[in-house]
């Protein structure tokens, strides 16, 4: 089935827009013998379940747990990593009742690994395990329960640890005793700001079993060894080879032009339920997931029951239901943020769809694993949306393939998570000063007693706290407090006080399982958004105004063109309103203002201050730059570009020049920028070689736009940030610089033309050319060799350009273009030369011809479009189908003009006769001195 579909998408629809394809060759597997482990009862459970040879990383990792070692884990998705672990752990639990404490960073994965284990144990004879699992959702009574059973397993989260089995510490004794084990499943997620706290947490169990044996197991990141004794201050033995078999898998890289991502997505997953291809389908984002799930359910020809969404948001019985409907086969596609991203058993999959570069290979090859999990054949399309790195990936997918993993990081000096923690370690117990974890946070306890956070006993050998319960202010994911989302005074879905300042605020669209809200109102006494059902044409989008401080430079770094500076910061953003943007053309509709509090917080960052740089539109530059680099970081570190924010400075108060400020986005730093400091060259190196090799014209999401920036993208300015960049990379002189004495010689010749933003009817007529407003400006430069690409923004800088000129062409220029210029300068005609093309043969002619009917009979070439046709454009927000009907215009007349110039004639067509025109412009070239073309 899967050859048949690969086969039809290749013939098919989509075939013009497939520009990669690989085959995953199919691997075999690597066994050995069962005979390795000692107990003959548990060796029977496992011939009883099926398995009658173990994966060579399945019986080394037996052996090394059995010796003691610490174990990380990093083979492929579907390696089989959990018998690894729960092999030598059920063994141990029947022949020396030892117990082991599991940690999962989502229930879904408690639930689906508690039948795990009860599946096997249930095989060994003689052998009744304990095994509970412990989350959210246990209320107390249960709770008391299973403590009371003696457990023998525990499947809970890092929330209860710290939440409720470190608070109450004396009623977990017995269990804590006992415990031998710790097992940490899907370490990766552990990572910045949740990976801080998840850290210090463990620093403050360990008090209580400072032996304990820790089992983890990771996806594959680029410095696993590194970033799991970050987590754990521990030595680990790194299984990292898989012996596991593998099916043979295709990969698809699907690149739409003009068709939204989306909609490629939805085709693609209508094919495959109607061929029976179990299908699941990655987004980036839940406002994409809730779209392509709307576009499959408003076809008739599809079930609802047989598909549906499933996002970070979602209520708990929700989730369960669509992850247990989606396993036994109800349901035979699903379209997912990251949520099922991790290894949750869904059952065999037998396509997966990744809408979008999930910010990180390691995620990338997570999703990519979930398909042909059962030894079957797989597919895996990847459709690369317009974001810059999704487009980098769409020009060099080999890259997806060859490259090395990021690296996985967490800020272990976060001074305000640290002070946190400490507070919840010495409500625990008593820090004693002869204890390890008081050598470890030292430095820290003793400022906190120097500000009364902290008391020493009197004898001053332990150090406690006065807090009734520290562990309440302490939020794990620096979220703030969650929100939750209510429709007719039912819960629909929440979101965290973070994200909700920028997603949720009044007048926001709000997409729900295929239904659209706009919020009405927020109360944020009770934090409770308040939604309406709406039928809008439009999403929103928040228009955020930022500073920063500067509170302390940490390090600093010397460059030719530039000094680099590791900074603590202290972040001020605003949201001042929010933009209505058209749904399916991507127009923006209008602004809305709104009047909301700001929000401040201190962070970490690095400051790109800037030595000597000019540009014609600095502010444009650097902002373009700035976007550039928030969008390469992700290949340099784990991370997405929304844990990234930035702001640039023309002259920055406290720097006194030309800065760029890029920080992490949460309260104290998460370390991305620290690491990022660190290699500061090689990340300006990736931004410029992107940027430089983008194919557009004048900027675009794949290089300078964000989706997230809060002035709506402007200004930017593409052509300064490359030269910019190649300023602060190579030491070289930008080129407007190098060629500035260019512009003040009058000697250049330039070729231009206009697409205007109304027609003439809409202005009331050619006599109001002045109102009908510059959409589009190209214009060729002789001197400098190249076309320039002006909008409105930007269309006063072309006076600079007019300024270098002896000789100005184009087509109609006289009665249209220099009047529509008129609005925005006035052109000083004095010792400028302006042919215009049209003016002239009609002189000559005593008629007017089309600039069409010219080229056709002159050079056999057609203009690609017509006026109107481009205000139709424009009205759409397709900028860049302006700027290349445009520049072929200026193609054409540049060409018509040297035509002209070398063989003192040009033709037009009349009657269907050709008719030649003749024409003198070699004098006007020798009259006016000017440059020799």
């Amino acid at each position: 089935m899967i050859d048949y579909l690969i086969s039809y998408l290749k013939k098919g629809k989509v075939s013009q827009y497939i520009s990669f394809e690989k085959i995953i060759d199919e691997k075999d597997g690597h066994f050995v013998d069962i005979d390795i482990i000692k107990n003959d009862n548990i060796k029977n459970a496992l011939i009883e379940n099926g398995i009658e040879k173990l994966y060579s990383h399945q019986a080394l990792s037996y052996q090394k747990i059995k010796d003691d070692n610490n174990i990380l884990l990093t083979t492929p998705t579907a390696s089989g990593k959990t018998l690894c672990y729960n092999l030598p752990i059920l063994e141990d639990i029947y022949e020396n009742k030892a117990k082991a404490l599991y940690l999962f960073p989502m229930k879904a994965l408690g639930y689906d690994q508690k039948e795990k284990i009860m599946e096997l144990s249930s095989k060994i004879k003689d052998f009744k395990i304990n095994v509970h699992v412990l989350d959210g959702d246990t209320n107390k009574i249960k709770r008391r329960k299973i403590l009371a059973s003696n457990p023998d397993i525990i499947i809970t989260n890092i929330d209860i640890i710290h939440y409720y089995l470190l608070t109450k510490i004396d009623e977990w004794s017995e269990f804590i005793s006992s415990l031998k084990y710790l097992v940490v499943d899907e370490l990766h997620v552990y990572r910045g700001v949740f990976g801080a706290h998840f850290r210090e947490i463990v620093s403050r169990l360990k008090r209580f079993i400072p032996k304990i044996q820790i089992i983890a197991s990771s996806a594959t990141v680029g410095n696993p060894l590194q970033f799991a004794k970050s987590l754990f201050e521990e030595d680990f033995y790194h299984i990292k080879d898989s012996g596991s078999p593998s099916a043979k898998k295709y990969f698809l890289l699907i690149n739409p032009e003009d068709i939204p991502p989306a909609n490629i997505a939805t085709f693609l997953i209508k094919l495959f339920l109607e061929s029976g291809v179990k299908t699941l389908c990655f987004t980036k984002s839940r406002m994409q997931t809730e779209t392509i799930y709307r576009n499959l359910i408003t076809n008739k020809n599809i079930s609802k029951n047989s598909v549906s969404s499933y996002r970070a948001g979602f209520l708990p019985e929700e989730r369960r239901e669509i992850e247990r409907k989606f396993r036994n086969g109800d349901l035979k596609a699903v379209i997912s943020t990251s949520a099922f991203e991790l290894g949750i058993d869904i059952g065999g999959i037998d396509a997966t769809i990744l809408v979008g570069y999930p910010g990180s290979l390691m995620s990338l090859w997570q999703r990519a694993g979930r398909s042909g999990r059962h030894g079957n054949e797989s597919l895996i399309v990847f459709i690369p949306t317009n974001d810059a790195l999704d487009q980098f990936f769409a020009q060099n997918p080999e890259k997806l393939f060859s490259s090395n993993f990021e690296e996985a990081i967490i800020d272990k000096k976060n001074d305000l998570i640290i002070a946190q923690h400490i507070q919840c370690a010495a409500f625990e117990k008593p820090i004693d000063k002869n204890e390890y974890y008081f050598h470890l946070k030292h430095r820290y306890i003793s400022n906190m007693i120097e500000k009364n956070e902290l008391f020493a006993t009197e004898d001053r050998s332990k150090i406690i706290t006065l807090k009734k319960y520290p562990h309440k202010e302490v939020d794990l994911r620096n979220s703030g407090n969650s929100y939750t989302i209510t429709f007719n005074n039912n819960i629909i879905g929440t979101n965290s006080a973070k994200k909700a300042y920028t997603e949720n605020y009044k007048g926001a669209v709000y997409l729900h399982r295929g239904e659209t809200f706009i919020v009405e109102d927020i109360d944020h006494t009770k934090r409770d958004i308040i939604v309406k059902p709406a039928n809008p044409n439009y999403y929103t989008r928040a228009l955020l105004e930022k500073e920063t401080t500067i509170l302390e430079v940490y390090s600093e770094k010397s460059f030719k063109n530039y000094t680099c500076k590791f900074v603590k910061l202290l972040v001020k953003e605003h949201l001042k309103g929010y933009e209505k943007i058209e749904e399916n053309t991507g127009v923006k509709l209008g602004k809305v203002e709104l009047t909301e509090e700001p929000i401040f917080f201190e962070t970490k960052g690095f400051v790109i201050e800037i030595e000597k740089f000019q540009s014609q539109n600095i502010m444009g530059t650097i902002h373009a730059t700035e976007h550039g680099l928030i969008a390469m970081i992700p290949l340099l570190i784990l991370c997405d570009r929304n844990d990234i924010g930035g702001i640039s400075y023309l002259e920055h108060p406290q720097t006194n020049k030309t800065s760029i400020f890029i920080y992490d986005g949460y309260p104290g730093g998460i370390g991305i920028a620290n690491r990022v400091y660190e290699k500061i060259e090689n990340l300006l190196s990736l931004t410029f070689e992107n940027i430089k090799n983008c194919k557009c014209e004048n900027g675009c999401p794949a290089c300078i736009f964000s989706p997230k920036c809060g002035s709506g993208n402007y200004p930017l300015n593409k052509e300064g940030s490359i030269e910019l960049l190649d300023f602060l990379v190579n030491k070289k002189l930008p080129a407007k610089i190098q060629n500035e004495e260019k512009f003040a010689k009058k000697d250049d010749i330039i070729v231009f033309d206009i697409e205007t933003k109304y027609s003439a009817d809409e202005v009331g007529g050619w006599k109001n050319a002045h109102k009908m407003g510059v959409a589009v400006l190209i214009a060729y430069s002789y001197n400098f060799d190249k076309y320039f690409v002006y909008t409105e923004k930007d269309v006063d800088e072309f006076q600079k350009l007019i300024n270098s000129a002896k000789i100005i062409i184009g087509f109609n220029i006289i009665n249209f273009d220099f009047k529509v210029l008129s609005k925005y300068f006035t052109v000083e005609f004095e010792n400028i030369y302006v042919l215009d093309i049209l003016n002239e043969v009609k002189q000559i002619t005593g008629r007017r011809f089309s600039l069409n009917n010219i080229a056709n009979a002159t050079l056999n070439t057609k203009k690609s479009a017509d006026g109107l046709e481009s205000i139709k454009w424009f009205k759409e927000g397709k900028i860049d189908k302006i700027i290349d009907y445009c520049k072929k215009d200026v193609e054409i007349t540049k060409d018509i003009f040297e035509f002209g110039l070398k063989n003192n004639k040009i033709y037009c067509t009349l009657k269907e006769l050709k008719i030649e025109i003749p024409v003198n412009w070699k004098s006007i070239i020798e009259v006016n001195d000017a440059k020799t073309c």
